[in-house]
């Protein structure tokens, strides 16, 4: 290591775990928002389909695991989303009440 720098070479400095540690819980409000929002989301979804959790998860999953191979394979965006858009209208259910 005693070797010099190369002149204009940027100096890396190495990672402060702890304040690194420290900093990991602090959200901002944004995301804190987003995350508040999503968990009443899934919340409500969850009393629509009480009982079948497990099997809204796994069609979640699969529509985006689908959603994404089509958009690589070169499907057409729009028409995807438009696709993910209705099957998460259709998990979501609004006209299914809970039970």
């Amino acid at each position: 290591m005693g070797q010099k720098a190369a002149r204009g070479a940027t100096r890396v400095e190495p990672i402060d775990l702890a304040r690194a540690r420290a900093r990991r819980g602090t959200e901002t409000p944004m995301g804190e928002a987003m995350r508040r929002s999503l968990a009443r989301l899934v919340a409500s979804v969850t009393a629509r389909w009480q009982g079948h959790e497990p099997e809204i998860a796994i069609l979640a999953a699969i529509t985006l695991m689908l959603a994404v191979a089509a958009i690589f394979a070169g499907a057409d965006l729009l028409f995807t989303l438009m696709v993910v858009l209705v099957a998460a209208v259709t998990i979501w259910s609004p006209w299914r009440q809970p039970e």
